[in-house]
């Protein structure tokens, strides 16, 4: 009877992981978060707390009903292996639910890693665009004599002109060359 009120009151913490963890997979197929890892890791170490503390119980009880006691009628052993077997399901349950939980905690780092790597991506191709002309106006910029278009009122529009195509020149390359998106 202590077996059994002890296995009993696993079966709802088994469906509410596997409650948590059906929620945290669509969560994550519809909307990645960052915070859902420190959620999902939270259920990973309660699904591994629980599978530590109901492993020897399945063992204690596979033991209790090999015992050649006198005290234990044939009904009590064929309980017990009836309540061991339970515990065994409800140990394979935490296997899985560990296992799920690993599976998606990868796919979400795959995820948050893709959602990087896009970001990065498009940093480094504004970056190969707007380099070269941070370089000429840059030096343009220097307080010194001689720099080339000093007299002229047109230098102004025509240096702009030209970074304008310098920028329609880049984007064609960087297309040409496929490493735009």
């Amino acid at each position: 009877m202590l077996a059994n009120r002890l296995t009993a009151r696993i079966d709802p913490l088994l469906d509410e992981l596997q409650d948590r963890l059906d929620g945290l997979e669509d969560t994550v197929v519809a909307n990645v978060r960052r915070e859902l890892r420190s959620e999902l890791a939270r259920l990973r170490r309660r699904t591994i707390l629980l599978r530590r503390y109901i492993g020897p119980q399945r063992e204690a009880l596979r033991a209790l009903a090999t015992l050649d006691v006198e005290w234990l009628t044939d009904r009590q052993r064929d309980r017990i292996n009836e309540i061991a077997d339970r515990v065994t399901r409800y140990v394979e349950d935490l296997d899985v639910i560990r296992d799920r939980a690993s599976i998606l905690q990868d796919e979400l780092t795959s995820l948050l890693t893709e959602r990087m790597d896009r970001t990065m991506y498009v940093l480094s191709i504004v970056a190969v665009i707007f380099l070269p002309l941070t370089l000429v106006s840059g030096m343009l910029g220097m307080n010194v004599g001689g720099i080339p278009g000093e007299k002229n009122p047109w230098a102004f529009t025509i240096l702009s002109v030209a970074f304008v195509l310098i920028v329609a020149l880049e984007v064609w390359l960087v297309r040409k060359l496929k490493w735009w998106v």
